[in-house]
């Protein structure tokens, strides 16, 4: 399981956020281990200006993946997310990355899954004085 953390502007997270968010995360992980994942996976818990998401998505057979969304007012309150919600555009930069992370360390001739884990997006936030303003 590959973490990553994302936040609003002012928004702070702890170590006991992130524990609940990897408990909801591994209960996902599991089941998409029974549904036949390959057993990678990427984690964001993004903590945005008006809640909590957790999106989940696990690497399955070849090209495939299961993705999952959580959301709350708080971490200890994710519950899944409604039918037909998706990623932010936050979220979806990371997974954007992660994509072509799989694609060139796992989905090679050769994998190497520990260049694929090393390959990480910096997500801390910085200043930008255009454009978005919070995020990655």
């Amino acid at each position: 399981m590959k973490p990553y953390i994302v936040t609003a502007r002012g928004r702070q997270w702890d170590d006991q956020m992130v524990d609940t968010a990897r408990i909801t995360a591994t209960r996902q992980f599991e089941f998409d281990d029974a549904m036949g994942s390959a057993g990678l996976g990427v984690v964001v818990l993004h903590l945005s200006d008006d809640g909590v998401y957790l999106v989940v998505q696990s690497w399955a057979k070849d090209f495939q993946s299961r993705l999952s969304i959580f959301s709350g007012i708080d971490v200890g309150d994710l519950r899944p997310a409604p039918i037909g919600a998706g990623p932010t555009v936050w979220e979806q930069e990371v997974l954007s990355h992660e994509r072509a992370a799989y694609v060139q360390h796992i989905l090679s001739a050769e994998v190497d899954v520990d260049a694929w884990l090393d390959d990480a997006l910096d997500t801390r936030p910085q200043v930008r004085y255009d454009g978005i303003p919070s995020g990655t």
